[in-house]
């Protein structure tokens, strides 16, 4: 039977049936030529549409005209009765094309099409496109699942496995303190609008992803009772209805029961309020019509997605983040290194949950990831700060804000379409991202390696100068970073009494200035009428004073004469001092936000101009900042520092700022705080990383290499043993095959650019799997990468076994040996030689 189809008519054509035999009746079909022919025409250049109608061959086994159209090349948009076909060509076009640009949709395409032939939009293009598409999807997912299950990689193989420098562990690996390294964090791009406040009657739709790396809002929810929903605390006490910002997790932290206030107040109200303060000015509210307010998600450290999750009509609740841990214990087990922003304020509620027991024996820990860790406290940086964890080498833990800046770019075209099409949408986009990151990972590891290197020799050099001066070693940088956490650990917080003190002093400060500055008649005059006019905040301020003095037995109300009032004003030198520290720091570290923002590929020329506005706008305000931070210095006793221009600026960068901010005691004097010392001190951390940053890269080598020589072997005996009963699943394969052979073709070249690095100290050579069977590699011919990229070659060793020396015992053995039949000198020096040397590295072949 043929199919036929007219030509940029668009009129109907009958199938013609066969006279005879147990087929069906098709009914009528609409075929569009200028979608069928034209872009068949266009892509494959296969066959001239200005000739005439395209004849489909019917095929016994064709019972549908999908079927049929399918064994063409097309897919209909139908499932019985297609009105209109498409080249499945023109989806593996597009798909790839979606690949590289996310904002390139389907009705874009459609426009496109109609464009090309000089045609109107067709409204009804764009829904019969996404409908053959999933068709074509589906089909791609079911060739993948056969695939998989061929190539034994069933279950959780895929998401086990899914980045081999991270996961795919190796026999007699070196110890690493941390077996993984990821990151997680939140993004409200991928928002999706409630189906319920759109126009028209939403069509039910029951498909879901089947991807492993989801995690469902059921399993999030599992944790929504972890903190108490009946003694919620505001701890940052925001404004009421005006301060929500749904894109940073530390603003839903008023989760937390009293109990977990009392613990995390210290740490958030440091560091939390130095990102908000840090954050736009603009606060972004969290909108009812939006069903789903993004995503939140978990990735390893060189870019591949680990797991995810949707976040339900909320920011980044203590949920996700809980549901995320849970999900990586019990997938990856112990020795696990997790950046997360606010990871000082959460691990502590990490701590108190159910998954608390389980975060301790299984040895996670947690650290801030180092850009954003330019705006936490110093006392926080001591001990969640990169540079200060060991185990974690060079790894910045930022790798969520590259992989956001790729995601960001779907918003576009998952914001208003069907649930199901979104998460299709994602999947493909993040499976194609992993793919890119395992294509890279050769290129990350020499990236890595070189940094690591260069690093080393680079703060050596500069490390060894001032120990010369110093007359230091590391041990002095140990000491003195323990000495700096104890000093913070150990810092006294503000009380209550100090504050009521100041708010006293500041009410009682008129009579103060008028007997001390001399203030004119005009000038009380214009002070008591502001006074006069604000009298209910005298009131209320009165009465805080009464119940102070009633609160710590007070009998006279102090007067500019007594000491209390005299060390009240030292409370408010210290405090106005504090004020000037933290308003100068907040100012430069938006400053250095918008500064790195600044230099990104990508950033849209209004929003450059926006952020180089307020780049000159906050110069000026720093350096009014400064001038009043100056002049509070001068006033304490000892006076603090002057600061300068330059100074600030390498203070934001050093994170300098707290430790100026301690006033009851002078603590210049300690070692850890002379800059040169300091300096020192980033010099030998950022080479004690850079070490086991080189190790752990040796590690991953050792793990990549042997990950795709096991991969090519599963290829190998997959292909051989389908290619008999199912020759079109081992051609599919064999695709797949010749496409990962070419990507770790690349990989290996980079690995050798490692390898030629001078200050290399790891192999190339492929280790074993642990749990895997070594015997699979028998008989199994090397990739092409393995000898003429690597220029590693394998060799077969046959030796007989001495039954007699077997059978010997411990006494005997003596005696074999010096009777000269179990001596070193009577091996064959050349078969040893000759081992070696197959073993080696070959340069010149």
């Amino acid at each position: 039977m043929r199919i036929s189809t007219s030509r940029l008519t668009g009129r109907k054509s009958r199938t013609r049936s066969p006279a005879r035999g147990p087929y069906p009746s098709w009914g009528l079909t609409v075929c569009f030529d200028f979608l069928i022919l034209i872009t068949f025409h266009l892509i494959l250049t296969l066959r001239d549409s200005e000739h005439g109608d395209h004849l489909f061959s019917y095929t016994p086994s064709s019972r549908t005209p999908n079927a049929a159209l399918i064994r063409h090349g097309y897919i209909g948009s139908a499932p019985e009765q297609p009105g209109f076909a498409f080249p499945i060509r023109l989806f593996e076009i597009y798909r790839q094309l979606h690949r590289v640009c996310p904002r390139f949709s389907l009705d874009a395409l459609s426009k496109a099409l109609t464009h090309l032939h000089y045609g109107p939009r067709k409204s009804s293009l764009q829904e019969q496109l996404i409908i053959a598409y999933d068709a074509y999807l589906e089909v791609m997912r079911g060739v993948e699942a056969r695939s998989r299950l061929a190539l034994g990689r069933t279950g959780t193989w895929y998401m086990d496995n899914i980045c081999p420098p991270c996961l795919y562990k190796t026999v007699g690996e070196p110890y690493l303190k941390f077996s993984w390294l990821g990151a997680m964090d939140g993004n409200n791009s991928l928002k999706w609008v409630d189906a319920i406040l759109r126009a028209g009657k939403t069509r039910a739709d029951d498909r879901v992803s089947q991807h492993d790396r989801w995690i469902t809002p059921a399993e999030v929810d599992l944790f929504k009772d972890e903190v108490s929903e009946s003694q919620k605390v505001s701890i940052l006490h925001p404004e009421p209805g005006d301060d929500l910002d749904d894109d940073v997790a530390w603003l839903n932290v008023n989760e937390l029961d009293t109990m977990d206030a009392e613990e995390l107040a210290k740490c958030i109200n440091t560091c939390v309020d130095r990102w908000r303060a840090a954050g736009p000015d603009q606060r972004k509210k969290m909108f009812a019509l939006f069903a789903v307010s993004g995503i939140f998600l978990t990735v390893c450290r060189h870019g591949h997605v680990i797991v995810m999750c949707d976040m339900i009509r909320s920011g980044e609740l203590m949920k996700y983040p809980l549901a995320m841990v849970k999900r990586i214990l019990d997938r990856y087990g112990k020795d696990i290194g997790l950046g997360y922003d606010i990871m000082c304020a959460f691990f502590k509620t990490l701590l108190r949950s159910s998954l608390g027991s389980r975060v301790v024996a299984m040895n996670m820990r947690g650290v801030v990831p180092a850009f954003h860790g330019h705006a936490h406290n110093r006392a926080c940086q001591v001990g969640w700060h990169p540079l200060y964890v060991d185990g974690v080498g060079l790894e910045d833990f930022e790798e969520c804000e590259r992989t956001f800046s790729g995601s960001n770019h779907l918003a576009g075209t998952t914001r208003l379409c069907m649930t199901f099409h979104r998460q299709q949408a994602i999947d493909e986009h993040f499976d194609f991202h992993d793919l890119d990151k395992h294509a890279a990972s050769g290129n990350f590891i020499y990236q890595n390696y070189r940094q690591a290197i260069e690093k080393i020799g680079l703060n050596r050099n500069q490390l060894d100068i001032l120990e010369q001066r110093l007359h230091t070693t590391g041990r002095d940088y140990e000491s003195a970073l323990l000495a700096e956490r104890k000093y913070f650990k150990e810092l006294p917080e503000d009380g209550s009494r100090e504050d009521a003190e100041a708010s006293k002093v500041a009410f009682n400060r008129l009579d103060y200035d008028i007997v001390r500055n001399g203030y004119q008649r005009t000038e009380i005059t214009r002070i008591r009428t502001r006074y006069r006019t604000t009298y209910d905040k005298y009131l209320a301020t009165l009465e805080e004073v009464c119940r102070y003095e009633d609160l710590h037995s007070i009998a006279e109300r102090w007067t500019p004469a007594c000491q209390e009032y005299k060390d009240a004003l030292v409370v408010m030198t210290e405090r106005r001092y504090k004020k000037a520290v933290s308003e100068l720091e907040r100012l430069v570290v938006g400053r250095l936000f918008e500064t790195t923002k600044l230099g990104m590929s990508g950033v849209a020329y209004k929003l450059r101009e926006k952020l180089s506005k307020a780049l000159k706008t906050r110069a000026e305000a720093i350096r009014k900042a400064l001038t009043r931070y100056n002049a509070a210095a001068a006033a304490l006793n000892p006076p603090r520092p002057h600061l300068t221009w330059h100074s600030v600026v390498n203070s934001a960068s050093l994170a300098e700022f707290d430790w100026l901010r301690e006033t009851r005691q002078d603590i210049r004097s300690l070692p850890w705080t002379q800059p040169a010392r300091r300096e020192a001190m980033v010099l030998y951390f950022g080479i004690k990383r850079a070490e086991e940053e080189k190790l752990r890269l040796n590690v991953e080598i050792r793990r990549l290499i042997t990950s795709m020589l096991d991969d090519h072997v599963d290829y190998w005996r997959a292909i051989a043993t389908t290619l008999i009963p199912d020759p079109t699943l081992a051609c599919a394969l064999q695709r797949q095959w010749i496409f990962r052979t070419r990507i770790n073709t690349a990989i290996a070249t980079h690995l050798v650019q490692t390898a030629k690095l001078k200050g290399f100290t790891g192999s190339l050579f492929p280790g074993e799997r642990e749990g895997r069977d070594p015997n699979l590699r028998d008989g199994i011919p090397p990739p092409v990468w393995l000898e003429q990229v690597l220029h590693l070659r394998t060799a077969t060793v046959e030796y007989e076994e001495d039954d007699e020396a077997d059978s010997l015992t411990p006494a005997e053995w003596s005696a074999y040996d010096v009777n000269g039949m179990g001596r070193e000198a009577d091996f064959d020096e050349n078969l040893v030689v000759e081992l070696l040397e197959n073993l080696s590295t070959v340069e010149d072949e």
